[in-house]
C-alpha cells in the first residue's frame, strides 16, 4: 500500500468532523476524501480548532526547528490528533518525531515517504504505577 492510499484508509477510519490542511496537497486529499467534512486551510482562520490537522507538504523546506514549531502549534492551538506524509529529506528524524510523541503509521520505500500519526488522547500509554494501589494507604493512617 502507497502512502496516499493509507493516509486516506486512516482519513476513513478516524472520521475526524473537521480538518484542518496544512498544506494545499492535505486539503485536496482530504477534500476527496471526506467530502461533507468541514475542513479549513492552516492559517486563513486562526485560532480555528479543528478535531485533526493533516499535513502532506507542511513540513519540506522547513529546517528542525521551524518543523518542530509548526508541530507544536499545531498540537496546542488547532487539533489534538496530526496525520502527517514525511518525506525522507525531511529536517525532523525518526528519533525526532518520536520525541514529538508520534507513532510510524506507514512506510512506503519505494517514494522515500513516511507517515507519522499523533494522538493526544494515546499519545502516552500510563504507567504501571500510576494507580489506585500505589497511593496512600488510609488504613495505615493513624489518628
Amino acid at each position: 500500500m502507497n502512502w496516499r492510499d493509507h493516509l486516506q484508509a486512516r482519513l476513513l477510519d478516524i472520521r475526524p468532523a473537521s480538518v484542518c490542511a496544512l498544506d494545499a496537497a492535505a486539503h485536496q486529499l482530504a477534500g476527496g476524501v471526506l467530502r461533507n467534512t468541514p475542513m479549513h486551510l492552516h492559517g486563513n482562520q486562526p485560532g480555528q480548532a479543528a478535531e485533526l490537522a493533516l499535513g502532506i507538504d507542511a513540513l519540506n523546506g522547513l529546517d528542525a526547528q521551524q518543523a518542530q514549531h509548526l508541530i507544536s502549534q499545531t498540537r496546542l492551538y488547532t487539533a489534538p490528533r496530526i496525520l502527517l506524509a514525511v518525506r525522507s529529506d525531511c529536517a525532523l528524524n525518526e528519533d525526532m518525531f518520536i520525541a514529538l510523541g508520534f507513532t510510524l503509521s506507514a512506510t512506503d520505500t519505494s517514494a522515500n515517504v513516511r507517515v507519522h500519526y499523533y494522538d493526544l488522547d494515546t499519545y502516552k500509554t500510563v504507567p504501571d504505577w500510576l494507580n489506585a494501589r500505589h497511593w496512600a494507604n488510609p488504613e495505615r493512617w493513624e489518628p
